[in-house]
């Protein structure tokens, strides 16, 4: 894979025009962590992309792309990335609310299941990487992906657990797989977005996929539908 370079990815995002706080990004954050918040909105995007917090609008691609990059940054990325204005002569910084612990959340837990949950309209699981060994079983092929350890979380949320990693046992339309296949034989730094519903069966996590897509092949088409759209325009 080209390496990233911040022309490639303003031009991901639909031309953002904040090119210099991309090349912040890429030289803070690092290529590797970049490319994958840049595949984290390209997701969003395409599942109907994120909106403004009073609702009013949607946010544009660099928009939610920089709204990741404020979520997933240690404290002194973000200083360096957003700084922000030092307070007023004589006023102190704010006290900052406590971080959540394990020990207060599963007491939270504990109460909150006494009363009837809220409901989720949608649930949905993003996987990106590389499927493992491979069975096909008629009409579906099947594989597992063992998670990594997150980048930073946003501030006051306990820290991730200790202990391995979540394995999913990912299963995939056959019809699906074979869009994506040969891309993965030919390019070996290509990855799967694979979205879907995710679920229990005894003591294994499944995936049971909606979605199976290449990134290399979501990213060409992109690129091949931007002249059309400048031709319309």
């Amino acid at each position: 894979m080209d390496p990233l370079t911040v022309e490639t990815l303003a031009a991901s995002l639909g031309d953002e025009p904040n090119t210099a706080l991309l090349h912040q990004v890429l030289a803070v954050l690092g290529p590797a962590h970049t490319a994958q918040l840049l595949a984290q909105t390209l997701t969003l995007e395409a599942a109907g992309g994120v909106r403004v917090r009073n609702g009013r609008r949607r946010r544009t691609p660099g928009g939610v792309f920089f709204h990741l990059v404020r979520q997933q940054s240690t404290p002194s990325q973000l200083d360096y990335l957003f700084p922000r204005a030092a307070p007023q002569q004589g006023q102190g910084p704010p006290q900052a609310p406590a971080v959540l612990t394990w020990d207060e959340a599963r007491t939270l837990m504990e109460t909150l299941a006494t009363d009837a949950p809220g409901e989720a309209r949608t649930m949905k699981l993003t996987l990106i990487g590389r499927p493992g060994k491979v069975e096909t079983r008629g009409q579906a092929v099947v594989f597992q992906m063992q998670g990594k350890p997150p980048g930073p979380l946003p501030k006051g949320l306990p820290p991730v657990p200790q202990g391995p990693a979540l394995t999913w046992t990912v299963m995939v339309a056959l019809r699906q797989w074979n869009r994506v296949q040969e891309s993965l034989a030919v390019h070996q730094d290509d990855q799967l977005i694979i979205e879907g519903y995710p679920a229990m069966q005894g003591s294994q996590h499944v995936l049971l996929a909606q979605s199976c897509v290449s990134m290399l092949q979501q990213r060409a088409q992109k690129q091949a539908r931007q002249p059309q759209a400048e031709t319309t325009s």
